[in-house]
């Protein structure tokens, strides 16, 4: 019957299904929808080193983020996202790009070991870090992250260097993690440890970690997560897309662990659309568990909105409460209507 409501909907431009929460894109390389449709059917390591890296050393500049960026969040508002956390180069174009189009974000300058885009050095990432960490505290739309890309990227000095940052400004300390099979095994084999016992080991992992992807994981990994109350960004979409494998979602609620969703770039997920994002995660975990009781959708509709605030480090959220947000979550009854119902078809009041 819904499903009959929601076609008619769509064919006589009924109302829209109202839907009263913040969407919220808790891992993104926002201006990387550029990059959209260039580098398809290939594993990370390849579309990395050599896609999608050549073609940041030759068309990156801030003017090319701050353009991209701006079409990014036209699409992210499109389909009612209301917070994205973004890391990528020249962080500042970023920032400038949300504040002109007045939209609420968490960003962060990648920091890599090896020379940037924006950064000759690790040395100089952080110091820019810094630098906009002062520039905008206290900013009514913007907030910094610091945002190491990896743990093959990043040296462990580097690693801790950037935690201490974070931990001086009291802001997320964001990076991916266990994204890969071959992340995994190469950081076994490098440290004898897994990607995230191996951050344990360095001390980044606190309720300010917010992890990228956390797919390859041993159920030790969930319960260190657990113990030290770490956020995860979930992005089943491009999970799926560049063959990494699908994230142990449902161990992971089960342990109390704070699991949102993320879109991740345009370039290996193709749209920005957490709503979408949040329908994959649902049906990924019932499948591989092969129980059609992991996870609910109301649970989707957490992680992609009320999670997505706690990840994030939000107390509050266009003026309201954290307790606000999670009351109208519970109010909202079941949200069986995100198995059929796509973002377009939502009309969004918060």
């Amino acid at each position: 019957m819904k499903f009959s409501i929601l076609l008619l909907a769509r064919q006589n431009n009924m109302k829209k299904i109202k839907f009263n929460l913040p969407l919220v894109n808790t891992h993104s390389h926002a201006a990387m929808v550029a990059f959209r449709g260039l580098a398809e059917g290939l594993p990370l390591n390849t579309w990395l080193n050599q896609y999608i890296w050549p073609m940041e050393k030759e068309r990156l500049n801030p003017q090319f983020i701050y353009q991209n960026t701006q079409a990014a969040i036209k699409e992210m508002k499109a389909n009612g996202i209301a917070l994205f956390n973004d890391m990528y180069f020249f962080a500042e174009a970023i920032a400038r790009a949300a504040e002109k189009m007045k939209m609420p974000a968490v960003i962060g300058e990648g920091i890599i070991d090896f020379p940037t885009p924006s950064a000759k050095t690790p040395q100089e990432a952080l110091a820019t870090t810094e630098k906009l960490l002062i520039q905008y505290k206290n900013h009514p739309l913007i907030k910094i992250a610091v945002a190491p890309h990896s743990i093959y990227t990043v040296s462990a000095e580097n690693l801790i260097r950037a935690k201490e940052l974070a931990d001086q400004y009291k802001t997320i300390y964001h990076i991916h993690c266990a994204e890969t099979k071959k992340e995994f095994d190469d950081c076994l084999a490098q440290n004898k440890l897994t990607p995230v016992a191996y951050l344990d080991k360095l001390g980044v992992l606190d309720g300010k970690t917010l992890l990228a992807h956390c797919v390859w994981l041993t159920d030790e990994d969930i319960e260190i997560l657990a113990k030290r109350r770490t956020n995860v960004a979930h992005c089943p979409l491009s999970n799926l897309k560049l063959g990494s494998g699908v994230a142990p979602v449902a161990k992971m609620l089960a342990q109390g662990i704070i699991v949102a969703l993320g879109t991740d770039g345009a370039a290996s997920s193709n749209r920005l659309d957490v709503w979408e994002a949040g329908k994959f995660a649902v049906l990924l975990q019932k499948g591989i568990n092969l129980d059609p009781t992991k996870i609910s959708a109301k649970q989707a509709v957490a992680m992609m909105t009320v999670n997505g605030l706690r990840a994030l480090g939000y107390e509050s959220f266009h003026g309201k409460p954290l307790s606000y947000w999670q009351e109208r979550l519970d109010q909202g009854g079941n949200y069986n209507y995100l198995y059929e119902a796509q973002s377009r078809d939502l009309d969004y009041k918060i």
